[in-house]
């Protein structure tokens, strides 16, 4: 019977030893796991939280400009004009608009220029956008 208790206490005493070994092992590996994930989780929100207020700003762009563009005071289209501009170099101006801004062109020669220059600020901004993807 002696022989059989220092057997069991040996084998418990080289398992605790492994366990020692083991047990921070594992917990440095799961935790390591479980922070990769967060991390990317949390870069995936960032992104989606970033598009949101991209495309929030935008739309606050757009309902900001149609009245601007739509009014039949010159200088208020001119206005709106400079603002897309400004907004498609900051890479914030609501793309949907550019049929509209060409119209405007179109329509009112002497906005030509200016509306020339806000397509090709849009422009600059959808190859930025492409790159970015």
């Amino acid at each position: 019977m002696p022989d059989s208790v220092s057997s069991l206490d040996a084998r418990l005493d080289r398992l605790s030893k492994i366990a020692g070994i083991l047990l921070p092992l594992v917990l440095a590996l799961v935790g390591g796991l479980y922070t990769y994930v967060k991390d990317k989780s949390d870069a995936r929100n960032l992104q989606r939280e970033e598009k949101r207020d991209l495309q929030q700003t935008q739309y606050a762009n757009l309902t900001a400009l149609i009245p601007l563009m739509t009014s039949s005071d010159q200088s208020n289209r001119l206005l709106a004009l400079e603002i897309f501009t400004s907004e498609a170099k900051k890479h914030q101006a609501p793309l949907d608009l550019i049929p509209s801004i060409e119209r405007l062109g179109n329509e009112h020669p002497e906005h030509l220029k200016e509306a020339l220059a806000a397509v090709a600020a849009a422009q600059g901004q959808v190859k930025e956008q492409k790159n970015r993807k």
